[in-house]
């Protein structure tokens, strides 16, 4: 019992800093939103009119797939909740709701996030179950983990991204060492708008084609609507 009671007190320490991280995303994302039409106006402004419309469609092309990529991550966010928190219920784990919570915020995590919100409650069913049954609800979050992970997330997300699993690990680990919760949620997001940017600014696609996991530039111009006349050299 006094093993359950220290897994708990650190699934509640975990929920408050993920609480105070979507807090922080959420007024970052309502400040976005209000100032995104002077931000419209002030490039407008800074740009030469022969500039104006490539950037606009760059910005256009940013909003497209943060609004994809969200949109697929809540909906897989909520279908994975729903698979841990049914499979846990069989087994009459409690918590069920924090375990939902987790596993949902998780989701915006690549590579590691569906790791600790799987792990979570296994550690807790060893510690209020018999092992046998730890083992049992371990396997059943595994498969739960491969589907969703291996056959639904790729078909559904396909190559929308087209960043590098390198470089998503690579910004997971930085932006979660300069932000924690928030930066590990938000590092693919910024990830992708520096390489959607970078695409479209000639003396930087390079950089563009070492974010993403294409091999040359035709596939940079093909996946970002990067401009086929400002190729650079091979």
């Amino acid at each position: 019992m006094e093993r359950a009671s220290g897994i708990a007190t650190a699934v509640v320490s975990t929920i408050s800093g993920i609480a105070l991280a979507l807090v922080l995303i959420f007024f970052l994302t309502l400040l976005m939103l209000s100032e995104a039409p002077r931000w419209h106006d002030k490039l407008c402004a800074m740009l030469r009119p022969d500039r104006r419309e490539e950037v606009e469609s760059a910005v256009a092309l940013i909003a497209s797939k943060t609004r994809r990529y969200l949109a697929v991550r809540f909906v897989l966010g909520v279908l994975t909740a729903l698979l841990y928190v049914g499979w846990l219920w069989i087994f009459g784990i409690d918590l069920l709701l924090v375990w939902a919570l987790l596993t949902f915020v998780f989701n915006f995590v690549p590579s590691i996030g569906s790791l600790i919100s799987g792990v979570l409650p296994v550690l807790y069913a060893f510690a209020t179950r018999d092992p046998w049954t730890a083992v049992l609800i371990g396997a059943g979050i595994l498969m739960i983990e491969q589907v969703m992970g291996n056959y639904i997330d790729p078909r559904v997300q396909g190559r929308h991204l087209s960043i590098s699993a390198l470089v998503i690990l690579s910004s997971l680990l930085f932006w979660g060492w300069v932000w924690g919760v928030a930066g590990a949620i938000l590092a693919v997001p910024i990830t992708m708008v520096v390489m959607v940017a970078c695409a479209h600014v000639p003396a930087l696609r390079w950089v563009a084609l070492a974010l993403s996991d294409e091999t040359d530039y035709d596939g940079i111009d093909a996946q970002l609507g990067a401009p086929g006349e400002a190729r650079a050299p091979d």
